[in-house]
């Protein structure tokens, strides 16, 4: 009998998890909580999602006090589109590990992706109060303030995350963004114009770029910028100012 490849992948998964945890005289026992987030790794580098995510989700699961595990656990749900879930999961988590820096600042992120920016902005100011130099917490809370119009505010949030990681693109682009917002066109073009230049740079900045461009005047170099000669560059700044969805959050470890 033939087993379908994804199906063999799985059962050979299962089977390391157990022998991963079978050192016990008693006999073979139930994996730990690291035994199945290393298998959950394995998974999902093979691109086995699902079983990636029912083994993420056993190892939260098994040891609820688990940080790592949850915060695993919520980005896998993440990753296969169950912002709501993943939601609940970092919630609970937090709720059962309210000091857990991690698991606020995750939870914050969430909360911005689902528009609750007061919400976002009290659980970054908790990350704050206990690491005043959390890149991702000041990035994190200048995106919160912005969505909340209070652009002032999220600069000087921005200008503290530069102050410590300064060479990060997402949080210069945030301020560049910031101050394109906050009708401060020339300063916004000269904060994205040498981060344009950076071969790191990505499409994000481009476009940012562009608009403080097209802005400060120079529409040509801004069709320049963007390759294009059909772009309603005014239609884009519409967009801009209307949909902020654009904005960056700085991953945890404070660098883009």
């Amino acid at each position: 009998m033939m087993i379908h490849h994804s199906a063999r992948f799985a059962v050979l998964l299962c089977a390391a998890a157990t022998l991963a945890a079978c050192a016990s005289p008693d006999g073979v026992r139930e994996p730990d909580a690291a035994s199945r987030m290393r298998v959950a790794a394995t998974a999902e580098a093979g691109g086995q999602t699902d079983v990636a995510l029912s083994m993420y989700g056993a190892a939260a699961a098994r040891d609820p006090n688990n940080g790592e595990a949850q915060a695993r656990f919520a980005a896998a749900l993440m990753r296969a589109g169950n912002r709501t879930q993943a939601e609940q999961v970092l919630a609970a988590a937090v709720e059962r590990r309210p000091n857990d820096r991690r698991l606020i600042l995750e939870l914050a992120k969430m909360r911005l992706r689902s528009g609750q920016a007061g919400e976002a902005l009290g659980l970054f100011d908790r990350v704050l109060a206990g690491d005043s130099r959390n890149v991702a917490a000041l990035d994190g809370r200048g995106v919160a303030l912005d969505l909340m119009g209070r652009h002032p505010e999220a600069q000087d949030s921005y200008r503290r995350a530069q102050a410590v990681s300064p060479d990060s693109v997402s949080v210069a682009n945030n301020l560049g963004l910031s101050l394109l917002l906050d009708g401060r066109a020339d300063e916004a073009r000269a904060v994205l114009e040498p981060l344009a230049r950076r071969s790191d740079a990505n499409q994000r900045v481009t476009a940012n770029y562009a608009i403080s461009l097209a802005a400060t005047g120079d529409e040509a170099a801004a069709r320049n910028v963007l390759g294009s000669e059909d772009v309603d560059l005014r239609g884009v700044a519409e967009v801009l100012r209307v949909n902020r969805q654009v904005i960056e959050v700085t991953p945890a470890g404070g660098r883009s």
